[in-house]
């Protein structure tokens, strides 16, 4: 509404497989990318491509058909467990199973004797935030999509979750291409590319190791989110 850019001066490649981490406080522009990807909105100036091919030439369905995706801003609906992972695409029993596994949801789902077929409140309101966490990223990871977006969406797992989660897209989703925003360093250290974001701009770019060597805002980060642990 400002007229002022959310944005500016973003670039970076991705191969595919590849996995791209983006940090950086709250307002810093980390959501407006993801949306950008996804052709929520188009950009004023400059060009996203996914697969080389421009995104505004493809068709929205098709486009976002190739993401696998779990916001923060992202709800549950009052259905079963099944319903919600399934979200109305055809994914069969064993698709939703391993989608759960990967998710770590799997053990808190069959632990209910309905299981699969248990009942959600409205909201998910019937489950911690974590587990509904669990639920949206399994919804995600469904059907093996082409590229994985978690915008945030591990902040309420706890450190060994958010491990598990992390060692299973690296065995299970090789070929698929992650973009995985996040606030947690530990979450995203492994990336092929991380971004650091203030302020709608890039102020730092590299791998975990290159930014740490560079002592800027990610060190400083690292050193606060780490402190007293063994690294």
């Amino acid at each position: 509404a400002s007229g002022e850019d959310a944005l500016s001066d973003v670039h970076f490649t991705l191969m595919p497989g590849q996995t791209l981490g983006i940090i950086g406080q709250t307002g810093a522009g980390k959501s407006t990318l993801i949306r950008l990807l996804m052709r929520f909105y188009d950009p004023t100036e400059g060009t996203v491509r996914l697969f080389g091919q421009d995104v505004r030439t493809m068709d929205n369905e098709t486009l976002r058909g190739r993401f696998g995706a779990a916001f923060q801003s992202d709800t549950l609906f009052e259905d079963t467990i099944a319903g919600n992972i399934r979200l109305g695409r055809a994914f069969s029993d064993e698709e939703v199973l391993e989608a759960a596994r990967d998710a770590q949801a799997y053990a808190f789902v069959t632990n209910d004797k309905e299981g699969f077929e248990s009942q959600l409140n409205i909201r998910g309101n019937n489950l911690s935030g974590g587990q509904k966490q669990r639920v949206m990223i399994a919804r995600a990871l469904c059907g093996k999509p082409d590229i994985l977006v978690l915008d945030d969406s591990s902040s309420a797992l706890d450190y060994r979750t958010d491990a598990a989660l992390r060692k299973a897209l690296l065995e299970n989703y090789e070929g698929v291409t992650k973009v995985m925003v996040a606030q947690r360093i530990s979450s995203i250290a492994h990336a092929d590319l991380i971004l650091v974001l203030s302020g709608g701009a890039v102020i730092a770019r590299g791998t975990h190791e290159e930014l740490l060597a560079k002592k800027g805002t990610y060190f400083d980060l690292y050193q606060t989110q780490f402190a007293g642990q063994e690294t």
